[in-house]
Order: C-alpha cells, then sequence, then structure tokens
C-alpha cells in the first residue's frame, strides 16, 4: 500500500542488517487472515504497507528494464477477463483504473488509481496513461520519495522504529504474537535476531513488505515510482499530497497492541497464500475490477474478529488504525486536491487505487462539495 512505499522497507531493512553487524548475528496485501480468505488487516493500497530509504539502480532509470523489450500486459489483459465491477453499470470502462474529475467552475483533472507493486511487463504503458500523463503540467502523489534519502529523515526512521531502552520486540508483543511473527520471518529466510530492537509497528510492516517482495510483482515496478521518474526526468512540477514524514507518522503512533492484533490475524498466513491473494489483486486492477478490489480491502465484521482470538480492545485498535491509514488520510489527500483544481493547470494525479473506492474515498468527499467524476 500505506501500503507506505519501500523507502521504509529498504530503510528498516537497513538498520536490520547494521543492527546485526553490531551484534555479530550472522545475516541479514492485504494479508490473509485467519479471518477470511476475502477481507485484508490491512488497506489495499498496495496490497501491504510498503517501505524505500534508498533508491535502487531500477529506480534511477526512466523505465524499469524490461520495458523497452515486453509487450504491456495493461494493454494485452482483455475485459473479458475480468468479472464485472460490481458498483458500475456493466458499460464501465476496462483497464487501469482511471477518472475525469470535474470541480464546480469546470476545471477539469485526470486521476490515476495506482498500485504501488506492479510487473515489468506492465511497460510500456498504455495509452490511457501516457497521453494524460505527457499532456500534464503538474503530476500529483502521495508523498515524494526522493525526500526520504535525507538525514532527517534516516534520523526519524531510527528514532521511530528502534527500540533505546534495553528492551526487545519479545517483551512489547504478547507470547502467541511474538511466535507467529518469528515463524512468518523464518518463512522468508529472516532471523529474529534482526528484527529484536524493531518496535512492534515497524517489525509489521517489514513483514508485510517482505511479503510482497518474495510475490511476484516489485515495488521497483510500481507504476507511481515510475512515473515519479519521469515526472523529474522531463522537468514537470512534482506535487505532494502528502510527505513521507506524515505517513511514518501514522504508522509509528499506533499502540504495540494494535499491531500484536494484527500479527495474531496472520496466524494462517503464509507466502504461497499472500502471493495468491496478491496476484488476484493485481489483475484486478490491470482489469479495471474495482468491485472485487473494494472485496478483498473490506474489514471483517466483528463476530468475525472475535471467532479470529481478538478482544473489544483489540478489534477498536484495528479500526482505528485503518481509520488513520485510509480514513483521515483520504481527508487530507481531497482537500490537497481541491487546491490543484483551483490552479487550473493540467494535472495528473497519481495515488493508491484504494484511496478511490469505499464510501469514505476522495470520490466520494469531493463528490459530496459539487465535484464529478467519471471513469476513463
Amino acid at each position: 500500500m500505506i501500503k507506505i512505499k519501500k523507502h521504509l522497507l529498504a530503510g528498516l531493512l537497513g538498520l536490520a542488517l547494521t543492527l546485526c553487524s553490531c551484534s555479530d548475528s550472522s545475516s541479514e496485501i492485504t494479508n490473509r487472515s485467519s479471518v477470511s480468505t476475502k477481507a485484508s488487516t490491512t488497506t489495499a493500497a498496495s496490497v501491504s504497507p510498503s517501505p524505500e530509504t534508498t533508491t535502487s539502480a531500477t529506480e534511477a532509470q526512466t523505465t524499469p528494464s524490461s520495458a523497452e523489450t515486453t509487450t504491456s500486459a495493461a494493454e494485452t489483459t482483455t475485459a473479458s477477463s475480468s468479472s464485472p465491477d460490481s458498483s458500475t453499470p456493466d458499460s464501465v470502462p476496462q483497464g487501469i483504473p482511471m477518472w475525469e474529475g470535474t470541480a464546480p467552475n469546470g476545471n477539469k483533472i485526470t486521476f490515476l488509481g495506482t498500485m504501488h507493486a506492479a510487473k515489468s511487463d506492465l511497460y510500456p504503458i498504455p495509452e490511457k496513461v501516457s497521453v494524460p500523463f505527457d499532456q500534464a503540467e503538474i503530476v500529483a502523489f502521495e508523498c515524494d520519495t526522493e525526500t526520504e534519502k535525507s538525514e532527517q529523515y534516516q534520523f526519524e526512521l531510527q528514532r521511530k522504529a528502534l527500540l533505546n531502552d534495553g528492551t526487545t520486540l519479545a517483551d512489547h508483543l504478547s507470547p502467541e504474537s511474538y511466535q507467529i511473527l518469528i515463524s512468518h520471518l523464518t518463512e522468508l529466510d529472516v532471523s529474529g535476531e534482526q528484527i529484536d530492537r524493531y518496535r512492534p509497528w515497524a517489525a509489521y510492516e517489514t513483514l508485510t513488505s517482505l511479503w510482497v517482495s518474495h510475490s511476484t510483482t516489485s515495488y521497483d515496478n510500481g507504476i507511481d515510482y515510475y512515473l515519479m521518474r519521469k515526472t523529474r526526468s522531463e522537468g514537470k512540477t512534482l506535487h505532494e499530497l502528502e510527505s513521507t514524514q506524515a505517513q511514518l507518522d501514522v504508522l509509528s503512533s499506533q499502540p504495540d497492541k494494535a499491531y500484536d492484533a494484527l500479527i495474531k490475524l496472520t496466524k494462517d498466513q503464509t507466502r504461497k497464500a499472500y502471493n495468491e491473494d496478491n496476484e488476484k489483486l493485481y489483475n484486478s486492477w490491470l482489469t479495471g475490477d474495482i468491485g472485487q478490489m473494494e472485496s478483498m480491502s473490506v474489514l471483517p465484521s466483528d463476530d468475525q474478529f472475535l471467532a479470529a482470538g481478538l478482544t473489544d480492545e483489540e478489534i477498536t485498535l484495528v479500526r482505528s488504525r485503518n481509520k488513520m491509514l485510509v480514513d483521515d488520510r483520504n481527508v487530507t489527500m481531497a482537500n490537497g486536491i481541491k487546491e490543484l483544481f483551483k490552479s487550473g493547470r493540467k494535472t495528473m494525479v497519481c495515488i493508491g487505487c484504494a484511496h478511490f473506492y469505499g464510501t469514505n474515498s476522495i470520490i466520494s468527499l469531493l463528490e459530496k462539495e459539487g465535484y464529478t467524476f467519471k471513469r476513463i
């Protein structure tokens, strides 16, 4: 997703390597939970909160390495491969989710619902994406991932992610959740010692990001990262609707018990199961099946949470975290988008697709104020 992109993952894993070296250690989805195979305990903005503190060699290129030799999956995938969008007429445009938004004063903006992790055969991007991008003077994203390279961000990441009071991760999680986490990490070839000094939020975000890194999609191939690089290389104005610092603050502000509960909900998750869900979500995005994407991101009911072993307090904490990750951020970004509409300049907004569906989506918020949207 915040599905925080890969900047946090790289930063946290880098911290793990450093910590392991200092302690003489020898090495470096929307998740399917025990509640439901369709209900994710995290937002579907990018299947999992994904994180990035260093820029990879792939990112330095304007296009992913295989872009020049592959045919775009988005162009070759037909509408027939997708089930109809349950919330819209059968005539809704298929393919990567995009909208044209119109302000009450008539100004227009093109919106792209992105996937933060994608496959290399997405490139070259289809014309429905490239044409409005080429025409745009301003391209807006959730945040500018270049900012995480700053010393201030690096300092804040370490301060918020690492325990510095002499305790270890095991002291901040229940025995059950800690063992579940260690079991997942073992499957992913990561030792518990590598995250012993992580706070629960950092350990959980690292786990979900590792699942993405072991899947068929890659953050390096994410369409927003590709367009961000292209925005810079072409000298367009890159606009932030949030910031990497704000995203970091959201994740790190949640209490340990919230992440204990989230880890508990991954008890029956496996790398194979995650890959299957991730593949399903990605294909739904490619074919524009918003209904399917939304169904995979709906939180379970309280009864289902209770059946999975969560207490009333834990259920409240999980729901509160989801509200901060999605609903509250939607309000912030919707306010920023209104300012972009006022400029009257050719603009394209590229943010996680999960922010465009649901009762508290950016689209719903703006429609209440007289803005209109149509799928394109």
